[in-house]
């Protein structure tokens, strides 16, 4: 027996459950730059359709829409946010990886030596 929906919104929330749960099991799409868990930092000019979004920020990569949905859109990505959540959808050319110090051993040596 079929379940029936009585709003727009109960579908839509039918496919996003199912997309999500497809993510856990579907391989990263060729040409995404970023993979998941990625630490990335979030550009301080987003353009003017997107100045209501969160920007300055650092967050980590979910997927992308390709990864989510199906196509070939690699360029979109969910990101979770640090003290924000979930927001979608940044563009690639937005977004720049954080990469580690590489003195990051040096620093936390020199920061035990001081306690």
């Amino acid at each position: 027996m079929s379940k029936t929906y009585t709003t727009a919104q109960d579908v839509i929330n039918v496919m996003r459950a199912q997309a999500m749960s497809d993510i856990a099991t579907k391989p990263e799409p060729k040409g995404q730059k970023f993979p998941i868990g990625t630490r990335i930092r979030i550009a301080d000019d987003l353009g003017t359709p997107m100045s209501h979004f969160p920007k300055e920020l650092d967050a980590t990569v979910k997927y992308t829409y390709a990864h989510a949905f199906g196509g070939k859109d690699v360029k979109s990505y969910c990101l979770d946010i640090d003290g924000y959540g979930q927001v979608a959808w940044y563009f690639e050319h937005q977004l720049t990886e954080i990469t580690p110090e590489k003195n990051d051993e040096t620093i936390c040596c020199r920061l035990y030596e001081l306690f």
